[in-house]
């Protein structure tokens, strides 16, 4: 029997894309399957659309067969508040017992490690938060006395390393033969002519006492620069009895062992731990109890639902097997394995084989792009992707090759492009113009032409291009904005380049500091927004879901706002949340300073909140920013701008020439495997235009007449 009938998805059509053309017969297939699966989706296809239509028709038979309920897993809070604003009121029974709605993080702490801390430690979760943890491990391990097994431990290991010291230095504090002598630095290898600076006693007698001053400070900068990060990198191994310290193992029995995990147990019974602490406790209980929570799951829920399964590490992988079976909850991925990318630079992409299924529904036709930009997608992919279909109202133009002998000229040169080249089908406007034009018709006016690249890092030269070749102004990490007001009206602001997240923490910031005025501490500290959702969660996971569903609805009245009228009734309704719900939880109310903070406002249009926007390039007409592809992934941009960058060897040109002509890749190298998912992410962002940059001599030797069937080439 189907999941839904004809009249069944009619209705969820309705509701979500009322007046838009019907599910076509891959959606709909999708939307009447009733068993498990995995809805292997093409970029910008709508896949969440699907998952929406299952889950109104879902909420009008609540509630199921058995009192049985939906669990519906998220990476982020984001795609939570999606789903309740695209749904409305149709959600709010998906949010009621005994469904479950929320992040995996959220489900892990509320359904098992928390029942994990209580068992082995007797404790409840105060904090998860990885800055938390980590300061309050060094805090404790900072307290060890001189002499302590598990510090002799960690500087052996330091000193066992390698560290450099330049010939200035060798020259300025008396030359080899004296270092040596003292014991200070030694050759790096028997046949080396190079020298490493030593961790160790030093004889010092013949060394000047500043010289010896200055060694002694070398040395003590590099214990401190490396004891840090070994004693936060270093786990426990429940499993094997082990300790990990600087990727490597000790007994957990022994002297250095036990007071690393002596640490590690303080902070367990005080409720804090690190994301990775959480996974492992949870998984310590279910092995040391033998539990079985798939019969938990298949008593409490009928359907499982992950969405962009694709995005789950292999923590949350072993998490979902451990409390769900297949056979006996009908569990439902919808991801794309081809764009199976993690933060960073991509040296932790993992394959998700154990969260794929038998049983594999494909959709291979795009709403974001046209057929142009659907043709180098089907080579320049992990698999022989020849299925997918660009959406024949999106009039995308043929992509285009920027060669260049100066990498800086690139963006210039993109610029020019985007002004220059037109679209008849839009009354010949230029790419510029409809970007520009659908950036305005956004309520939030956000930047939608983009370059992005694999590689950030600095050091590129000649041979090796990074991103920041092309724009040296790069910085990895975007800079944070400094969220700061004298009054509420300043956590009310819209910006011109601000961003949903912007808004939510803004708005997020002025309650902690109402709430700090109100004389609610966090112990004898202001709370923090981490700090905040953990109390909330400890209070009751509804509550903070709660409180995390109205700040968003207030983001969109801000976003959607035309008067001071209209941040007056905003402000009413935050005010009125602050004082009957969030106060009464810390058993305070408000003060004077508070509501003075609350009313007050600058006569000067009030405009103190500062915002340093990093890595946009600004061109004639035309905001680009630029990105590493990890920061756009499931973004949509007018145009987007691939620059190739150097990995492990070689650039992308080097790496997938024969993708670039339209070769489907056949091969299982790891390194080829991961640097097409990265671009496959990266050049399936855009509507109209689609750029990628190539050095000029790497793309002679790559030209062909098929790869120019493909693309057009400029040189910048």
């Amino acid at each position: 029997m189907p999941f839904a009938t004809d009249e069944d998805i009619k209705r969820a059509h309705d509701i979500l894309l009322k007046g838009k053309k019907p599910f076509d017969k891959a959606r709909v297939k999708i939307i009447k399957e009733d068993s498990s699966c995995y809805v292997q989706a093409s970029p910008g296809s709508g896949k969440t659309t699907a998952l929406l239509a299952k889950l109104v028709i879902l909420a009008n038979r609540m509630p199921l067969p058995e009192g049985k309920g939906v669990c519906v897993l998220t990476h982020t809070n984001v795609a939570i508040d999606e789903i309740k604003a695209k749904l409305g009121q149709k959600a709010d029974v998906l949010f009621r017992y005994p469904n479950f709605f929320g992040t995996i993080q959220t489900f892990l702490h509320k359904y098992v490690t928390s029942a994990a801390l209580h068992y082995f430690y007797g404790s409840q979760i105060a904090y998860v938060d990885n800055d938390m943890a980590n300061a309050v491990l060094l805090k404790k391990y900072g307290k060890l006395v001189f002499g302590n097994k598990l510090k002799n431990l960690i500087f052996a290991r330091i000193a066992s390393k390698t560290h450099d010291i330049d010939d200035n230095e060798i020259d300025a504090w008396g030359g080899i033969d004296t270092l040596v002598t003292a014991n200070v630095i030694k050759k790096k290898g028997p046949k080396s002519t190079k020298y490493k600076f030593i961790i160790g006693r030093y004889d010092l007698k013949r060394i000047p006492r500043n010289v010896g001053t200055l060694i002694q400070l070398k040395k003590r900068h590099i214990i401190e620069s490396l004891e840090n990060g070994i004693i936060l990198s270093s786990k426990v191994d429940w499993l094997n009895n082990q300790v990990i310290i600087d990727q490597r193992s000790i007994g957990i029995a022994t002297e250095a062992g036990s007071e690393f995990l002596k640490l590690k147990e303080e902070m367990f019974a005080e409720g804090i731990l690190s994301y990775d602490d959480a996974y492992d406790l949870a998984f310590r209980y279910i092995r040391e109890k033998g539990l079985d929570f798939s019969s938990f799951s298949d008593k409490r829920f009928q359907y499982l639902f992950i969405d962009e399964v694709q995005d789950c590490n292999h923590q949350q992988v072993e998490l979902i097997n451990n409390l769900f079976s297949d056979n006996k909850v009908v569990v439902q991925r919808f991801g794309d394995y081809c764009q199976a990318i993690f933060d960073g630079d991509g040296t932790n992409v993992i394959e998700n084989d154990k969260l794929k299924s038998d049983k594999v529904l494909y959709i291979h036709d795009s709403n974001r792009f046209g057929e142009k930009i659907a043709i180098p997608l089907r080579s320049l992919c992990i698999e022989d992707n020849r299925l997918l279909k660009g959406n024949e109202e999106i009039y995308s133009v043929k992509p285009i090759i920027i060669t260049y002998e100066n990498p800086q000229s690139v963006l210039p040169k993109y610029v020019e492009l985007l002004k220059s080249i037109s679209i008849p089908e839009t009354d010949n406007l230029s790419v510029l113009e409809i970007a520009n034009k659908e950036r305005q018709e956004d309520s939030l006016h956000r930047i939608n032409v983009k370059a992005c690249g694999w590689v950030g890092r600095k050091g590129a030269n000649d041979s090796k291009r990074y991103i920041e070749s092309y724009f040296p102004q790069f910085e990895r990490k975007k800079a944070r904005t400094r969220i700061e007001g004298d009054y509420f009206n300043d956590f009310l602001l819209k910006s011109p380049n601000g961003t949903v997240k912007d808004y939510a923490t803004a708005i997020i910031q002025g309650i902690l500091k109402f709430l700090d005025l109100c004389e609610v501490k966090n112990g004898n500290r202001r709370y923090t927004k981490t700090s905040l959702l953990d109390f909330l969660t400890i209070n009751d996971a509804e509550t903070k879901e709660d409180f995390l569903s109205s700040v968003m609805k207030w983001v969109m009245h801000v976003v959607n706002s035309n008067s001071d009228e209209d941040i007056c009734v905003i402000k009413e309704v935050i005010y009125q949340y602050m004082t009957e719900i969030l106060l009464p939880l810390f058993e305070k109310e408000v003060t004077e300073s508070a509501n003075s903070f609350f009313l007050g406002f600058h006569e000067d249009n009030y405009n103190t909140l500062t915002e340093r926007q990093g890595n946009i390039y600004h061109g004639n007409g035309i905001d680009i920013e630029v990105a590493t592809v990890h920061a756009v992934k499931g973004e949509t941009h007018a145009s987007t701008l691939y620059l190739e960058t150097f990995y492990d060897g070689q650039h992308e040109s080097e790496r997938l020439s024969a993708q670039f002509k339209g070769a489907a890749y056949a091969g299982k190298n790891k390194k080829d495997l991961m640097n097409l998912k990265v671009v496959y992410v990266g050049m399936s962002r855009p509507r109209y235009l689609l750029c990628a940059a190539i050095q000029k001599d790497r793309f002679e030797r790559m030209d062909c007449s098929e790869l120019r069937e493909i693309w057009d080439v400029v040189e910048a």
